[in-house]
């Protein structure tokens, strides 16, 4: 439980401080822009929407913000769940929460190193490098199953002190 609260901790605080620095830093270097500067990607990277409104330069965080509070919204939904199914026990239930909330973590914080990413690119008008891309997929693809494993082996290690108390 005190991995997990770490975890929690730790990743909601680095989200949160990725997104405000990059958020100040866009707002820093906003009369910076050009009157007509790119925001979205197309498939070769380079870009394919431009706007001329500047407020369109914080569209990272509109989506970065709001997937945080989605996903901490999903994860105070999953620690509220008194049963997960008929036949699973409170004490099974526990460890599924945990893994619903830490996945939810982990989620939180990819999102908003993807987000930083592309304000970073906004910010410089640089071409968005696919490699970002298929590195972010593989980031996802490796580290959420480690760490539903380090949770389940978390869970399992309480469970066993808890029998070997009784």
């Amino acid at each position: 439980m005190k991995l997990f609260k770490r975890f929690h901790i730790a990743s909601n605080a680095i989200a949160l401080v990725l997104l405000t620095v990059f958020l100040v830093w866009t707002v820093c270097t906003l009369p910076g822009l050009p009157k007509k500067f790119g925001m979205h990607y197309g498939m070769d990277g380079n870009f394919d929407i431009y706007s001329e409104n500047k407020i369109m330069a914080f569209y990272p965080f509109f989506a970065g913000y709001g997937l945080f509070v989605i996903f901490s919204l999903l994860s105070f939904a999953a620690s509220k769940i008194k049963k997960v199914g008929g036949k699973h026990k409170e004490n099974e239930t526990e460890g599924i929460r945990i893994l619903i909330r830490s996945l939810c973590d982990m989620l939180k914080l990819c999102w908003a190193v993807f987000w930083s990413f592309w304000s970073f690119h906004i910010i410089h008008q640089s071409r968005w490098h696919f490699i970002i891309n298929r590195n972010f997929t593989i980031v996802l693809a490796i580290a959420l199953p480690l760490y539903a494993t380090i949770a389940a082996n978390d869970i399992r290690k309480r469970k066993l002190r808890k029998q070997e108390r009784s």
